[in-house]
């Protein structure tokens, strides 16, 4: 028995050693909103088409809110990230 489609399946359903959509947001995250942003920020899953980040300052958290058009558009440049719709900032 051949398992090696099976295994190849798996490995792609799963995303087994492929980047996952968020590991790639987070290698591009300070080129969509800066260094001194991205050191405050950290994004952590997509969910229902929307971005969640995580926000230590409340500067920052403005900061991205007030830009979120202009990011989103550069976030959905990036491989597999056309569906985002928004961003959802959270405090932390």
């Amino acid at each position: 028995m051949d398992l090696g489609p099976l295994i190849d399946e798996l490995l792609v359903k799963y995303r087994i050693s492929h980047d996952s959509l968020e590991h790639s947001i987070r290698e591009k995250w300070p080129e969509l909103v800066g260094v001194a942003n991205a050191s405050y920020s950290h994004p952590l899953v997509v969910e229902r088409n929307l971005l969640v980040v995580l926000v230590s300052h409340a500067v920052v958290r403005n900061e991205l809110f007030l830009h979120r058009t202009a990011i989103l558009e550069k976030l959905r440049q990036l491989p597999g990230c056309a569906a985002i719709k928004g961003l959802a900032l959270r405090s932390g």
